[in-house]
């Protein structure tokens, strides 16, 4: 009888152990079914007419690539902080504006990683990258046909890429797209 009872008090104290090493669930990790349903946005839109580009929204391609394309982000934007961020599967892409020599600068999305702070937009109006020490305020892009399809820059002079390049704007619309 002793034995049986010293067995079922080490039992016990073997499945009390198991259960406080037993690994919790990280509760940051989200179903993105859930972020998808809520984030419901305006698309933005190139809006120069006449151009091959005019209607394309802004996308991020299959490369990474800051792109417009026939079908696009429409998400809820996040403006905070100078920033223009869609958001995504629970995640934020941030618009990054990178530096570079030419007066075309390279466009990049940031997974959760804002770096470009000097964005101006919102619904209805459009995106603006305010001047910094390299360059004055611009609405200009350059929306250049690449292989990642059209390859988005910010011009902030007058020289491009030497592919087929189109300037355009940027316009954020003022209703979530379906």
């Amino acid at each position: 009888m002793v034995h049986l009872k010293t067995l079922a008090v080490g039992l016990l104290s073997l499945a009390a152990s198991t259960l406080k090493a037993a690994p919790m669930a990280d509760v940051s990790e989200r179903s993105d079914a859930v972020c998808e349903v809520m984030v419901d946005g305006p698309a933005t839109t190139a809006i120069t007419p006449g151009t091959a580009v005019t209607g394309l929204q802004l996308a991020l391609s299959s490369t990474g690539a800051v792109t417009l394309a026939a079908s696009g982000f429409k998400t809820l934007i996040n403006y905070t902080n100078g920033g223009f961020g869609e958001f995504s599967f629970c995640n934020y892409y941030w618009l990054n504006i990178g530096t570079s020599a030419h007066s075309y600068k390279p466009l990049s999305w940031g997974y959760n990683d804002q770096e470009t702070f000097n964005w101006s937009a919102g619904p209805g109006q459009i995106v603006t990258a305010l001047g910094t020490s390299t360059y004055s305020t611009t609405r200009k892009f350059l929306a250049c046909n690449e292989s990642a399809g059209w390859v988005l820059y910010l011009q902030t002079g007058n020289d491009a890429p030497p592919s087929t390049c189109v300037e355009t704007k940027l316009q954020v619309a003022t209703n979530p797209t379906v």
